[in-house]
């Protein structure tokens, strides 16, 4: 008898870590963000943009140098909204809207309705460098400093020459 317990075992436990719903039809029928009129892409409690820079040509990657993957149709919505030659994996804003609560959870960083940083990609697609732009302690920057180390690279969009560093506006609400 000890067999059909196994299985009965073996088949709960696959419809428990199954997801119901696959990523890919998930992405086709609701990205889940949205386009606001100040060109920011909003996610949950988190709004992302990219800011007008310059690049400096001197310390930019050519497309030969770069490892390109494909493209979800939510990361090519996401480059074309952006409209940047980098684009942040599918992931990324779940992992920053989950890190949430851990950021706010102090009495002081409580008092903080939202915190803007800007993020700067190197020309290899890595976050080289973040600002915190609002008025934060110690103990928030220091944890929005972990929670971005958690952060994959970026992904280079194809059909550029030339890949350069990006700066990245991050709103991240409580």
């Amino acid at each position: 008898m000890p067999a059909p317990r196994i299985f009965k075992y073996f088949i709960i436990t696959l419809f428990l870590f199954t997801p119901l719903v696959g990523k890919s039809v998930v992405a086709q029928v609701s990205p889940g963000y949205s386009i606001t009129e100040e060109s920011f892409v909003e996610y949950h409690k988190l709004r992302i943009r990219s800011v007008d820079n310059v690049s400096d040509l001197s310390k930019s990657s050519v497309a030969s140098d770069l490892n390109f993957t494909p493209l979800t149709t939510i990361e090519n919505n996401l480059a074309k909204n952006l409209n940047s030659h980098w684009v942040w994996s599918e992931n990324t804003l779940d992992i920053l809207d989950s890190y949430s609560p851990f950021l706010f959870r102090t009495k002081k960083s409580a008092n903080v309705e939202e915190v803007k940083v800007l993020l700067q990609v190197n020309a290899m697609g890595r976050l080289s460098g973040f600002e915190v732009m609002s008025d934060v302690d110690k103990g928030l920057k220091e944890r929005i400093d972990y929670v971005l180390r958690k952060l994959p690279d970026c992904k280079p969009v194809p059909g550029y020459d030339n890949y350069g560093i990006e700066t990245f506006e991050l709103i991240i609400k409580k």
